[in-house]
């Protein structure tokens, strides 16, 4: 990507990333492929192997031998549940939708605005709302996640946070399930010493996030403080943000904001009724609340077969899997204690029970893309892209893209059942332990990226480490161009292994 237009603090801006995909999809002829403006409303099979599907408000109907579903996971919005908008006389808008409501916003006519939630969108929203001035009531929920853990733009004012978080070190001081051999791991995450400066590290990791956010001015910011006893930028329990505005932190500590920890009850005309019996005055509602079921196209059937999180009421179909999964998973929970005991122990919640086992969605995919069931029944029809969380999207998305598709046409031989059950069971247990709430929902992998992408070369043959040497792989910050070539060399390697 061209450097012009980065920050003085060397970040992307999205006028870059939409320029960059622009002119990739040019070079490349992509734009005359891409059917604008088309929402899918329903895949379904469509025969044996094939799939067939619906586009909203149009009569055709697509049929395709495979399907790669790329949706990502921030296109649905999530609204409260039991939240009657109808009798507003206010407008209510997702954050989704902010940027389309800028110029609404800048009326003078909007003076208190409530914003509910306690993402990053909703971190964004009230930094854009003080901003332009206005008054802000915060409404997040007691029985959630609470409040988000968010790194400084620097570690100590020199080292970028994320490129810390994308060496190789990083991928020993945070423990992952696919990184459980070595001297290095055998240190870090299996030795008293090393057990000790792995906690030192995060400790002095999480005392640097809160001091530069100010926590403890006395002042509203001290209710923003994460949830979690401890290491909450480890834990990530709330999910996990990174400061990118230099004043960010000084803008909301000044600006006119209100914090109150209550659920929405109901809403009529410019009044907001919380449960807790407070009523507020509003001018504009933003609703932070997340994002909603991106496999919408897909029935509970489809998705139970897909190993697909369901919304909702499950299936039949679902508990009985649960049942037969169940062994796979005790062995897993005392495989990830056993094998990083660090995560043994979790720690003290505002409300823990976000983080039990009965809470967490159905993700069962082979190498967080593959459907099991269709794996099994040598059905390569179709696979799901872009679900893991992880700082380092792009270089994960470019590498989990190609095992996707050589995996779809056959390139890529795949281990017995049993294999690919624990392989899926184990990462389950892991997200789950390592990320409390979020693993609960999501496949999370925040500071795990580059165990994931070595597993994906080594099932490709090709060589994950892509340093010059022993001090730079360990010290160096990963990123995209260290792989430049590596469809090549997988290309060569396959020549040779053909003649």
């Amino acid at each position: 990507m061209p450097k012009n237009g980065r920050t003085k603090s060397n970040l992307v801006t999205g006028n870059m990333i939409h320029s960059y995909l622009q002119k990739y999809a040019e070079d490349h002829d992509l734009l005359s492929r891409i059917r604008f403006n088309a929402v899918v409303r329903n895949v379904e099979r469509g025969g044996s192997r094939g799939w067939q599907l619906t586009i909203d408000k149009s009569s055709d109907i697509i049929e395709a031998e495979k399907v790669l579903v790329a949706t990502g996971v921030t296109s649905i919005p999530h609204m409260p549940e039991d939240f009657d908008t109808s009798p507003a006389s206010i407008p209510i808008v997702h954050s989704k939708d902010l940027g389309t409501s800028y110029q609404s916003l800048q009326s003078e006519k909007v003076e208190n605005v409530v914003v509910v939630g306690a993402a990053k969108s909703a971190y964004d929203a009230v930094y854009l709302l003080v901003s332009m001035g206005k008054k802000v009531t915060w409404c997040i929920r007691p029985d959630g996640a609470g409040p988000l853990a968010i790194l400084p733009t620097n570690i100590l004012g020199v080292m970028n946070c994320i490129a810390v978080a994308s060496t190789r070190l990083m991928t020993y001081l945070s423990p992952s399930i696919f990184n459980t051999s070595g001297l290095l791991y055998q240190f870090f995450q299996k030795s008293s010493l090393g057990q000790l400066f792995t906690s030192t590290f995060w400790n002095f990791l999480d005392y640097t996030s809160h001091r530069h956010a100010g926590y403890d001015a006395g002042d509203h910011i001290t209710a923003l403080k994460p949830e979690v006893n401890n290491k909450s930028t480890f834990w990530a329990n709330s999910g996990l943000g990174v400061i990118t505005l230099p004043d960010f932190w000084a803008r909301l500590h000044s600006g006119n904001i209100t914090i109150i920890r209550d659920s929405l009850s109901n809403i009529k005309e410019d009044k907001v009724l919380l449960k807790g019996g407070q009523t507020l005055s509003a001018d504009f509602m933003v609703l932070c609340t997340g994002w909603g079921d991106h496999f919408g196209m897909f029935d509970n059937d489809t998705k139970a077969e897909l190993g697909l999180p369901i919304y909702g009421e499950l299936p039949p179909s679902v508990a009985r899997a649960d049942v037969a999964w169940e062994k796979f998973d005790i062995e897993a929970e005392k495989s990830v204690n056993q094998k990083l005991p660090f995560l043994a122990t979790a720690p003290q919640l505002r409300n823990s029970s976000n983080s039990t086992v009965k809470s967490q969605r159905r993700w069962r995919l082979y190498r967080r893309s593959i459907p099991l069931s269709l794996a099994l029944k040598d059905d390569r029809s179709i696979a799901i892209l872009g679900q893991i969380h992880t700082v380092q999207t792009p270089l994960v998305s470019e590498i989990q893209s190609f095992w996707t598709i050589l995996y779809l046409l056959r390139e890529i031989d795949l281990p017995d059942e049993e294999t690919m059950v624990r392989e899926i069971a184990e990462w389950n247990t892991w997200t789950r332990k390592r990320y409390l709430t979020q693993g609960q929902k999501f496949p999370y992998s925040l500071y795990e990226f580059l165990p994931y992408v070595d597993t994906l070369c080594r099932d490709l043959g090709i060589n994950c480490n892509r340093k010059s040497n022993f001090l730079a792989e360990l010290f160096e910050p990963y990123r995209p161009e260290d792989f430049n070539g590596f469809v090549d060399e997988w290309l060569a390697k396959r020549e040779a292994h053909l003649v």
